[in-house]
């Protein structure tokens, strides 16, 4: 199953080795075990995207996150999204929440030396 039928608007951090390669080939055939973080509805994201999140990543980290796209993030690039988060000023509370959770998953996948996966 493709990861955007899975993990359809989310941020998501393989677990184990196992699911590091399924995610790899953006592809899951069996069960995994991952930390997914949803973006729970459209007009969520639009506000994420509108507070530039995802493009002051794109542009540290030189990816290119974008709706209908999945996207890794190198393990190598994980410290400059971090560092992206640490300097950003978002406005509302709501979008302020998610930074936090993206942060603290990101922080993890950091200290674990795993890849992350922008599946929008």
């Amino acid at each position: 199953m493709q990861l955007s039928q899975l993990y359809r608007r989310g941020v998501v951090r393989p677990l184990d080795d196992d699911a590091a390669r399924e995610l790899a080939a953006f592809r899951v055939a069996t069960p995994i075990r991952v930390e997914w973080l949803p973006i729970l509805g459209d007009d969520k994201f639009a506000d994420l995207w509108a507070a530039g999140l995802f493009q002051q990543i794109n542009k540290a980290c030189k990816i290119e996150i974008s709706d209908y796209e999945e996207v890794e993030l190198k393990a190598r690039e994980v410290p400059k999204a971090l560092r992206v988060i640490d300097n950003m000023d978002c406005c509302s509370e709501e979008i302020n929440a998610f930074v936090r959770h993206l942060r603290s998953l990101l922080a993890d996948a950091a200290t674990s030396g795993r890849c992350v996966y922008f599946v929008f």
